[in-house]
């Protein structure tokens, strides 16, 4: 470890990252106003600290496209709430100075409408802007603000402290999802912190409302688990026989069964959320980074995985796989029915083609969504279940362009990682990236706070772990 690993900023920053993946969670994924004012604020404080030790010592930075990205997400966030001129914003956006001139009431109607509020009529007429959700698309803003804060403070802590002790934290928040939502879901009597569930009654959600969420949010944080164990399982030394169960049971390969224990823990829980994508996506990206971190045969390496993945079966098997396995039948039929996702991406495509260039707000699907959505639709949809489409549809062409420039140069690293050239930790972060990013084309977990939270921080450990050339990373002790 280097002097610099050592400074007590960057221990402070690391915690803090560290406390984030652990938190954010909790609050019901940090959906409600506290929990995304808490990681608000906790990004925040973490960048004001991050920015003290940039200002003393200097720090690792993402690429420059991807800062650009960043930026300019933020920046084209708060132009649509900027305050414009009607024709201005006509020019802009036609379809949303339309939109919005046709729901104001003008002359008599507003004037009674202030009567009887007793609301100034400049208040009830407030001027136009880009964004047709206004105050859903300051919210935005402020937690994109926090999100890249944590970004930018993974970077520094991965460059500076290596990935296992935000990895190590985000798995042990995956195995306490994990376990609390399996006790909840046996113990017959559904709740979350005593406050009665909802939905999904018959899932394990852990603290989340929606069993997709909690299963993303393991599809991301599981393969760490993994490549924790991998690392420790790797430095037990190269004997054979009785001196090889020894050195199993020394620290390193004590601390490995750990890892394997809380990682079969976590694949319960993900089990037993009945989630089809994430179930699926969360044993892909635990399976690759099992065998992308071992050497040898690939026959003796599908062993361990298997065994595993028997154990997590248990409690699946005890439930009721039929419901598992139902649910998967459906899979295609539930997409293309009447009112289903298809549907709504189809919409969502005419909302992209109204708002072109800039978009109808971050944060405004749900409220411009239902002047686009079809008959056949009957579900409240408050996502567009896409978050490719969904950022077209908020941010606009432009907004999609900032959003490709960010994945472009992220995809270097993603490819460094799984290929092994930075070491274990990072294809188990790559992995966990990679699970979040294909699920998000088929529902909205960059939508979800913690979920956010955790892509933010995966991505920022890839910045920082993965050097800018394709040379072998050393990760710090």
């Amino acid at each position: 470890m280097t002097g610099r690993a050592r400074d007590p900023l960057i221990v402070v920053l690391e915690l803090g990252l560290c406390a984030a993946v652990l938190a954010a969670p909790l609050p019901f994924a940090s959906v409600g106003r506290g929990g995304r004012l808490m990681l608000e604020v906790g990004g925040t404080v973490l960048g004001a600290l991050w920015a003290v030790r940039a200002a003393l010592r200097g720090v690792r930075l993402p690429p420059r496209p991807a800062i650009a990205g960043l930026l300019g997400l933020l920046v084209l966030c708060a132009m649509q709430i900027v305050p414009l001129g009607q024709g201005a914003l006509a020019a802009i956006s036609p379809r949303g100075a339309a939109i919005r001139d046709g729901v104001q009431p003008k002359g008599e109607a507003l004037a009674a409408e202030s009567r009887v509020l007793g609301i100034p009529p400049e208040k009830l007429d407030p001027p136009p802007t880009l964004s047709l959700a206004p105050e859903a698309t300051a919210s935005a803003l402020r937690l994109g603000i926090a999100l890249a804060l944590f970004l930018l403070v993974a970077t520094t802590v991965a460059a500076e402290r290596g990935l296992s002790g935000v990895l190590t934290a985000l798995l042990l928040s995956a195995a306490f999802q994990a376990l609390y939502g399996t006790l909840v879901l046996a113990s017959g009597h559904p709740t979350i912190w005593n406050v009665p569930k909802k939905y999904y009654v018959d899932c394990a959600t852990g603290t989340f409302v929606n069993r997709n969420h909690f299963a993303g949010f393991l599809a991301a944080a599981l393969p760490g688990g993994v490549a924790l164990a991998r690392q420790h399982l790797g430095a037990l030394p190269r004997t054979v026989g009785r001196h090889r169960l020894v050195a199993f049971f020394g620290k390193e390969g004590v601390r490995a069964l750990a890892f394997v224990l809380l990682t079969v823990i976590g694949l319960m829980g993900l089990l037993l959320s009945f989630s089809r994508a994430g179930i699926a996506l969360g044993l892909f990206s635990v399976g690759s980074t099992w065998l992308l971190t071992g050497r040898g045969r690939l026959a003796p390496r599908l062993v361990v995985p298997l065994l595993l993945l028997a154990l997590a079966l248990v409690p699946l098997l005890q439930i009721g796989s039929d419901r598992l396995a139902e649910r998967y039948s459906r899979a295609a039929a539930d997409f293309t029915s009447e009112g289903g996702r298809a549907m709504v991406w189809r919409d969502t495509v005419e909302m992209v083609r109204a708002f072109p260039w800039t978009g109808a707000g971050f944060g405004s699907f749900a409220a411009v969504y239902p002047l686009f959505r079809s008959q056949g639709v009957r579900l409240l949809y408050e996502h567009a279940h896409n978050d490719v489409l969904q950022l077209a549809a908020e941010g606009g062409l432009l907004g999609a362009l900032l959003g490709g420039v960010l994945l472009l140069s992220l995809a270097p690293r993603l490819r460094a990682g799984v290929t092994r050239r930075a070491g274990p930790l990072a294809v188990g972060t790559a992995m966990g990236l990679a699970a979040l990013l294909l699920h998000a084309l088929i529902d909205f977990n960059f939508h979800i706070p913690a979920n956010a939270t955790v892509a933010a921080v995966l991505a920022g450990l890839l910045f920082g772990a993965v050097p800018p050339s394709s040379e072998p990373a050393s990760e710090p002790a």
